[in-house]
């Protein structure tokens, strides 16, 4: 099984990461996802962002019915599957952390979500910093003038725990 990203979503993710990046004292940004699934693809046509919850630097608090019940509305009014949920992580004191967290993996446990996506940005001047070994899936430059690298990672959210997917851009 595979994620493939439709150019949209990507560009769509890499600006909610943009925003977080830039905020004052840089910030997560949280979202939904949606799309299709077939027997040996999920594919990502829509990412919506969650704007409730408290954002620090390495985490979005939210209360999880607040935020169950605007994936259901979402659904409702874009008539299409609710498929997973995203969120980023930004480059703090040069480090990049890159994919799922042992805090990630806690929180989406009893999730419902199939897929989870993780979008790492940085500037390019501390793109030397990353960590050796950090797996690449999809890194893509900024489009437009900025300076930012991007890193997303897709997961399937399984019973048994997550599982790191190759991720394709469309």
């Amino acid at each position: 099984m595979h994620i493939v990203i439709t150019k949209p979503v990507i560009e769509y993710l890499c600006h909610q990461a943009d925003l977080g990046y830039e905020s004052q004292y840089k910030q997560e940004r949280i979202g939904f996802l949606f799309g299709t699934i077939d027997k040996s693809c999920i594919t990502i046509t829509k990412a919506v962002s969650y704007k409730g919850g408290k954002r620090k630097r390495t985490v979005v608090d939210v209360i999880a019915d607040n935020f169950d019940r605007r994936g259901e509305l979402l659904v409702k009014q874009l008539k299409k599957k609710r498929i997973g949920s995203y969120h980023t992580h930004v480059e703090i004191n040069n480090d990049i952390p890159i994919g799922i967290s042992d805090d990630d993996k806690y929180a989406f446990a009893d999730n419902e979500s199939i897929v989870e996506l993780i979008i790492s940005v940085w500037a390019t001047d501390n793109s030397k910093r990353l960590k050796p070994g950090r797996k690449r899936l999809l890194a893509i430059k900024r489009f437009g003038d900025t300076n930012y690298r991007y890193v997303i990672s897709g997961y399937l959210m399984t019973k048994r725990g997550s599982r790191l997917v190759k991720t394709i851009k469309m």
